[in-house]
């Protein structure tokens, strides 16, 4: 015997349990009864069709299959067939034995045959001679129609059959769960057509939860797993949300999920044979179910060595045995994708995540009701990302981040978090607490929200208006300062809450969001870094803060003196691990799923949190839109809607032709073209420094900017230098030309 084995034998003793994958081999008989059973049923199944079908004669034969005339009539073909499944289930049992039948299914198909066979008796004159000739419905039909005749009369006999076979039939074959399905989404449809004109609430239902053998699911907050399905339309709303809020019923409500009971069970014995294979002992513990993935527990066991003296040695299975065969055990479970989670933070297991065979929508209302949510509700700046592994709410509050930075591939979600985000503020907060500024480079992501209230101007698409943004981010940040400065108070709470107490308005929050980092890093890659380094490390206490998304996360785009202003992050999809370890520093990201599948980085906790994002639908922006503009169509302070940045763009060019010629002629004195240069040999501002330098640029003057504060290439100079080599070329030709004359 093996120490593998000898150890895994000790651990069963020890617990009192059996893996899922044990079987009693020493019992022949228990061994391999479900063979002779199945071959034996699968046997007479076919004899029966043989007989049925005339094809085969003989004494046992024939009265065989003249017993089950007799007995079922025509239902005797529908006997034969129920003996070949129970055969052929005998028969898959010895490759699966954890393989389990869906008991509902077989009881309503053999409903379905008990009440067809007095219909066909009753359709056929319901006489005893035939049945017991095996005729139309057999003896049992006609017993049945017997009695139903003697409870009711002839026609209601006969449509209560008809019926009951239809609705059987229905049901066992999965018609009728659809025409259900349909008829949900139909009244869901017309639900949320009507959504906007009144209030209504959604009943909620918890999620179905299973207790399977030899392993057990995690325990969750009953009122998280509160799902909102179905319900009627009331007018009865949350009674603890401020009435100037938009109400929940704008947004859809989240569909429920269950366990798959058959799944999990076979992935958790996959899971254990696999580890086996390479003598790693260990069992399946626990399981955690989330929107996308479900989350296996690992227990290491313990490995048994023989010592020189004889003596056995017992060793634990170190975690990187289990992490480093994350590719096999992706074979063995047929998974594209599979990230191992080397320990749980706080649990003694390992962590192995697998993709479920269905994933879950996870909706916003669902998460802003939850109760997790209901505790932070406070915070202005609160947000709902996801629910994780184990199907809890995942929340991040802004203000204490401060500023958060999201990654990924394209197609990977960036552009749907954001949109979430962003909604997800605006159902919080009213425009007098909180104003967004949008750059969107992409032109199509967050053009949709313009027109709302919270909105400073509209979302800008050009690149040359972004980095005035910022600009005025910059300066809006200064001014904020001074004035906290001469308020004596240390922060924008501190400021809001004076001003409370004299009745006056307080400055609202700032939330600056950035749809691709990467066209900015490109067209000036030092006025954007320098801009969101400052407004990152000094814009906490204004009140000023960044959500910033890019689908490069490369070292030349995602810098390091932006990382390390930007500690909360979120990870999306990405090509490679070196993409994961310049977002989160760590690799994982790369094992992602795609569509929302996310890797949330909080800088009070060490590792990462995975979760599946929110999913906001057109529709239910439109009718947040729709709320604030009609909330606002009849005030007469409206806020206003030309952005506070648009003097600084009429009077840039201005400001720069006043220093443009001084610039050009210190660049071309001095040798250098460099933004931090030129701000001092000036003394004027780094924005306006770095506009200097790309006026010169367009003009010809300098080249393009090499990136990490390097001097730019002076292109004046090198003319210069080849119109006096072709002036001396010119004047040597023309002392020739005289020689020769």
């Amino acid at each position: 015997m093996s120490s593998s084995t000898r150890t895994k034998k000790a651990i069963e003793d020890q617990r009192g349990l059996k893996p899922l994958d044990t079987q009693d081999k020493d019992n022949f008989f228990t061994h391999y009864s479900a063979d002779v059973g199945g071959l034996f049923l699968t046997t007479l199944a076919v004899v029966s069709f043989l007989g049925l079908s005339n094809l085969a004669q003989g004494t046992v034969v024939d009265q065989w299959t003249g017993l089950l005339r007799q007995i079922f009539g025509i239902g005797a073909w529908f006997a034969a067939f129920g003996i070949l499944l129970i055969g052929l289930e005998f028969l898959l049992r010895t490759v699966n034995p954890h393989r389990t039948v869906k008991i509902m299914n077989v009881i309503q198909l053999e409903a379905m045959i008990l009440f067809l066979l007095p219909l066909l008796s009753l359709l056929n004159g319901h006489r005893l001679e035939d049945a017991v000739e095996g005729m139309f419905g057999g003896m049992v039909g006609w017993g049945l129609a017997e009695l139903i005749g003697f409870l009711l009369p002839p026609i209601l006999s006969g449509l209560l059959l008809i019926g009951l076979v239809i609705f059987f039939f229905l049901s066992g074959s999965g018609l009728l769960k659809a025409l259900v399905s349909m008829l949900d989404r139909w009244s869901k449809n017309l639900l949320r057509e009507s959504v906007f004109i009144g209030e209504n609430d959604w009943e909620t239902e918890p999620a179905a939860t299973g207790q399977h053998p030899g392993i057990q699911e995690v325990a969750l907050p009953t009122d998280d797993r509160d799902i909102p399905l179905l319900g009627t339309i009331t007018a009865k709303g949350d009674p603890n949300r401020p009435s100037n809020l938009p109400p929940m019923d704008l947004l859809l409500p989240e569909t429920s999920f269950e366990n798959d009971e058959e799944h999990i069970r076979q992935t958790a014995v996959l899971i254990e044979k696999t580890l086996e294979e390479f003598q790693i002992p260990a069992r399946v513990v626990g399981y955690r179910v989330g929107p996308t993935v479900t989350q296996y527990a690992i227990e290491p066991g313990y490995t048994e060595a023989e010592r020189p003296d004889g003596s056995i040695q017992r060793k634990k299975v170190r975690i990187s045995q289990i992490s480093g065969l994350s590719r096999d055990l992706a074979r063995a479970l047929s998974a594209e994708r599979l990230r191992i989670e080397a320990p749980v933070p706080g649990h003694s297991f390992v962590g192995i995540e697998v993709a479920n065979p269905k994933s879950t929508t996870v909706r916003l209302r669902a998460l802003l009701e939850s109760k997790v949510f209901k505790k932070v509700i406070g915070k202005p700046l609160a947000l709902t990302l996801g629910r994780d592994v184990s199907g809890e709410t995942v929340i991040a509050d802004l203000s204490s981040m401060p500023h958060l930075l999201i990654a990924g591939t394209t197609g990977s979600g960036k552009s749907v978090c954001l949109e979430a985000i962003t909604a997800c503020l605006i159902m919080n907060n009213s425009p007098a607490d909180l104003r967004l500024a949008m750059l969107d480079p992409k032109m199509v992501e967050l053009v949709r929200f313009n027109g709302l209230p919270h909105m400073l101007g509209s979302v800008e698409t050009d690149l040359d208006r972004m980095l005035t943004v910022l600009r005025w981010a910059l300066v809006e940040m200064e001014n904020r300062y001074r004035v906290l400065e001469s308020a004596h108070t240390r922060d924008l709470d501190a400021y809001n809450k004076k001003l409370k107490r004299q009745g006056k308005p307080g400055l609202p929050r700032i939330v600056i969001m950035i749809d691709e980092l990467a066209d900015l890093m490109m067209i000036a890659p030092e006025q954007t870094e320098h801009s969101l380094t400052r407004l990152a490390q000094k814009a906490r206490a204004t009140g000023i803060h960044l959500v910033v998304a890019t689908q490069r996360p490369s070292t030349d785009v995602v810098t390091g003196m932006i990382k390390a202003n930007f500690p909360a992050r979120i990870a999306f999809q990405v090509a490679t691990g070196i993409d994961s370890r310049v977002i989160i520093d760590t690799q994982g990201a790369e094992e992602l799923l795609g569509n929302g599948d996310m890797l949330f980085v909080d800088p009070s906790v060490r590792a990462p949190v995975r979760a599946q994002g929110v999913l906001i639908s057109d529709n239910e922006i439109e009718r947040i839109l729709r709320y604030w503009q009609n909330e606002f169509a009849d005030e007469e302070e409206a806020p206003d809607e030309e952005a506070p940045w648009e003097p600084m763009i009429e009077n840039a060019s201005d400001e720069i032709d006043a220093l443009f010629d001084e610039a050009v002629e210190t660049v071309l004195k001095t040798g250098r073209a460099n933004a931090s240069w030129l701000q001092r040999s000036l003394r004027i501002g780094y924005p306006r420094a770095a506009s200097l330098l790309d006026q010169m640029e367009a003009e010809g003057i300098i080249g393009p900017s090499r990136g990490g504060g390097r001097d730019r290439e002076i292109l004046v100079e090198s003319i210069r230098g080849e119109d006096e080599a072709h002036g001396r070329m010119q004047d040597d030709h023309t002392r020739i030309d005289e020689d020769l004359e």
